[in-house]
């Protein structure tokens, strides 16, 4: 039996890979600058970084938001 809370918190981290799926196809420069470009090791895994903090950020915010239609009855 799933908990509401970690039930919102999954929806979250979908919707969140979804978004991130979305940027990343469209403008991946806002998400990961440099890759294609010169990109080092190390900027590579500063924006790994980056991108899994923006992620988590990303689910905690959304998993506070009522999702629309699921769950609302």
């Amino acid at each position: 039996h799933m908990s509401k809370q970690s039930t919102d918190t999954l929806l979250a981290a979908e919707l969140a890979d979804h978004f991130i799926e979305v940027i990343l196809s469209t403008k991946p420069e806002l998400l990961v600058s440099g890759i294609g470009g010169v990109a080092d090791l190390h900027h590579i895994q500063q924006g790994a970084k980056a991108l899994a903090h923006f992620r988590l950020t990303l689910i905690q915010e959304l998993s506070q938001q009522p999702m629309p239609g699921m769950g609302a009855n």
